[in-house]
């Protein structure tokens, strides 16, 4: 991501949070960013293109931290589940996009309403499937209900304790607690059968969420550029990683596992950089490939 592109960004998400979405125009943000209208343009084409960008920036800080919290790890620990969908949380405060969200909550543009669903499905079918992974394939009709009552569960205790006042939230204490109901729940479910918002109703509004393929000639692309605009200087571990990560992607058959291995140190070599952001964007574009490039659990089981 370029400088301009950044500084429109960190404008827009001060603005936001200061005077409130709706009440912060173009104009406001272009002032603020010190940038031509020109410029403002060439990066997005509205003020809502803004949001996305400073949303997904969010979500691309939270997979991140997903991704390395499961490195390694036994998928179906309840405790590493526990802590991934805390992350969003943490993000979401540490970002101040709480505060965003509330600021566009009772608005009546069509756009913005979809921009938000697209965020929470998101995460809804994260979580559906990490729940699948955690209690077994058995779930998966009733994958998405699990993943709305858990997160109901999550999202009105936390409200409730905000609304309380406590000076200090537990974050994974909340979520520990809706995941063990929602594990007590199950059984009962998988015995009656009933589920409400099934697989099927989801798909109807599939389409809204619109997730980008991730090739190997794209992360190559990606990490030549960001690479090219890096010195030894700058800094050298974050430079020899870029370098290594690049050249294990150009090989006709890269080691998935490798690159993997390497992810975590990548993007940690860039933390309180003016790279920071490109490399999180890069690192979890990886995380994406390397996952897309691997067998499924049921195939290997196969095999």
């Amino acid at each position: 991501m370029n400088k301009k592109k950044r500084q429109i960004i960190t404008a827009a998400r001060e603005l936001f949070i200061e005077k409130g979405f709706l009440d912060t125009s173009i104009n406001d943000i272009i002032s603020a960013a010190k940038v031509s209208k020109g410029t403002f343009y060439n990066h997005f084409i509205s003020k809502n293109d803004c949001l996305i960008a400073i949303l997904d920036e969010g979500r691309e800080e939270a997979s991140n931290r997903r991704h390395e919290l499961l490195y390694g790890k036994d998928p179906t620990d309840l405790e590493i589940l526990t802590q991934q969908v805390a992350v969003l949380m943490h993000v979401n405060r540490e970002h101040n996009l709480v505060q965003i969200f509330e600021s566009i909550f009772h608005s009546r543009d069509s756009e913005l309403k979809k921009i938000l669903l697209n965020y929470h499905l998101q995460e809804l079918e994260w979580l559906a499937n990490r729940l699948v992974q955690v209690f077994g394939e058995e779930i998966r009709p009733m994958s998405y209900e699990c993943a709305v009552q858990t997160l109901g569960m999550v999202n009105l205790s936390l409200r409730a304790v905000l609304i309380a006042d406590y000076k200090y939230i537990n974050r994974e204490a909340i979520v520990r607690v809706a995941l063990r109901n929602i594990s007590i729940i199950i059984p009962a479910m998988l015995e009656s059968k009933e589920v409400l918002i099934t697989a099927e109703m989801f798909n109807a509004i599939q389409n809204v969420i619109n997730y980008q393929q991730i090739s190997k000639d794209v992360v190559i692309e990606q990490l030549l550029g960001f690479t090219k605009g890096l010195t030894e200087e700058e800094t050298l571990e974050g430079f020899e990683f870029s370098t290594f990560l690049l050249e294990e992607l150009q090989k006709q058959k890269p080691k998935l596992f490798i690159i993997e291995s390497l992810l975590t140190p990548f993007r940690k070599a860039f933390v309180g950089t003016e790279h920071a952001a490109e490399a999180r964007d890069i690192a979890n574009n990886l995380w994406r490939y390397v996952k897309m490039g691997q067998p499924s659990e049921q195939c290997k089981k196969i095999k």
